[in-house]
């Protein structure tokens, strides 16, 4: 039960890190380039389990083994047992906030706060495209005398200009992705881990038999697996919803050496912010649009 017990945490923790670390990436980009690296990844990951086998321990306290059935047929269960009521609701309480309420409370923040900077830079870059072509169109037009050359900057302009709406709804479409992307992995974690905690919450108090007779033993069971399934859903969202994610799991699966990782890595890392907003073309740096900062 306590091995059990880490590796909830472990799991829980790692999804609270890739929020912080999407974060920084995203609204403190210059910092990111020498916070998220692999040295510091490496490091966060052995955090993560010594955290999470720390805050596991008050389960090695309060499990134990009881003996069941007769002397023909004797079994062993793993059972919760408290010294008192109080320190029952206690457990209930701090496993609670631990795994889901101060971990929630994190991701919305941070990817709250990640999709308002999206929609910011997004809009901002919509701006930009329209004045750098208004300036290109007004600067042309006053150096073209001839009607040769008038001519000619028409149909540059024409084509020009037909591939900024495409540009902004190119990035409209992207926004949109990626803050439903994220609020489904919010919503996703509420949904898995909200019912058996809650359910262990009211337990403790009392309020629903710790036998779960009838239709709440097979209910628990659903709510376990759910809390589990957390762990298998999350890679099919990103896989389905994340281009990055995408381009980073055909790389994988191309067997690449572990220099061409390495550096994969590192450039993942280091862009995260353009591949999450998704440049549309190499037109921004010609037209003066600004890194995202």
């Amino acid at each position: 039960a306590y091995i059990q017990n880490v590796s909830m945490v472990c799991s829980v923790l790692t999804l609270t890190v890739m929020s912080i670390e999407r974060f920084v990436a995203i609204i403190y980009p210059l910092q990111a380039r020498s916070f998220c690296t692999m040295k510091h990844a490496k490091f966060v990951t052995i955090f993560i389990w010594i955290g999470s086998f720390v805050i596991a321990s008050p389960t090695a306290f309060v499990r134990k083994l009881k003996e069941v059935g007769n002397s023909q047929r004797k079994a062993h269960w793993c059972v919760k047992q408290f010294m008192s009521h109080e320190f029952e609701i206690a457990y209930e309480v701090y496993m609670f906030f631990i795994l889901f309420a101060i971990p929630l409370g994190v991701m919305l923040v941070t990817y709250i706060r990640i999709s308002i900077e999206i929609w910011d830079v997004v809009s901002k870059r919509a701006v930009l495209r329209s004045g750098s072509e208004y300036n290109y169109s007004s600067s042309q037009s006053q150096s073209n005398g001839a009607m040769a050359r008038e001519s000619s900057f028409v149909t540059q302009s024409s084509t020009k200009s037909k591939s900024v709406p495409n540009a902004c709804s190119e990035d409209a479409k992207t926004r949109k992705q990626v803050i439903l992307m994220l609020m489904v992995i919010v919503l996703l974690f509420a949904i898995c881990w909200g019912p058996i905690l809650l359910n262990n919450l009211l337990v403790a108090a009392k309020v629903i038999s710790d036998l779960h007779e009838g239709f709440l033993k097979p209910m628990r069971m659903a709510f376990h697996l759910m809390s589990y399934a957390n762990s298998c859903v999350n890679p099919i969202v990103y896989g389905i919803m994340s281009k990055n994610f995408q381009d980073s799991l055909k790389s994988v699966l191309k067997c690449c050496n572990s220099r061409q990782t390495y550096r994969t890595y590192v450039y993942s890392t280091d862009t995260t912010r353009a591949s999450i907003l998704k440049s549309s073309n190499s037109e921004d740096k010609d037209n003066g649009c600004i890194e995202m900062n």
